[in-house]
């Protein structure tokens, strides 16, 4: 994983961990890695891991048992929830990137073409 300078580390970690729980590396009801080893293999300090494991629970992605650790959550809709919301901020922002270049009648053949492709495939 590569940082940026342009956002807060823990929020970076929780946007990895995030991505890395909707992608199926972490399936539902899974223990997520301890904070001491998510922040060996990430290289920075446990508080950062902490802050960012703190942020998945509260949006429902992680839950803290205790004595146990941090699971990925077993409610499927909280994470078909979190999925769209996630898919539906990057849209939003392409949008908006693309209508500076392209008319919307233009971004929506674009994206009728594009769509059509991955139908095919």
């Amino acid at each position: 994983m590569e940082f940026n300078d342009n956002e807060p580390l823990y929020i970076q970690v929780a946007d990895y961990l995030e991505s890395e729980i909707l992608d199926g590396k972490y399936e539902m009801g899974s223990k997520v890695p301890s904070v001491r080893e998510l922040a060996a293999e990430l290289v920075i300090n446990g508080r950062t891991v902490q802050n960012a494991i703190t942020r998945l629970v509260e949006s429902g992605l992680v839950e803290t048992r205790r004595g146990l650790g941090n699971f990925v959550t077993t409610d499927q809709e909280k994470i078909q929830r979190i999925r769209r919301n996630k898919i539906t901020a990057m849209t939003e922002t392409f949008v908006k990137n693309s209508l500076a270049f392209v008319s919307i009648a233009e971004l929506q053949d674009i994206l009728t073409q594009v769509v059509a492709q991955y139908k095919k495939g």
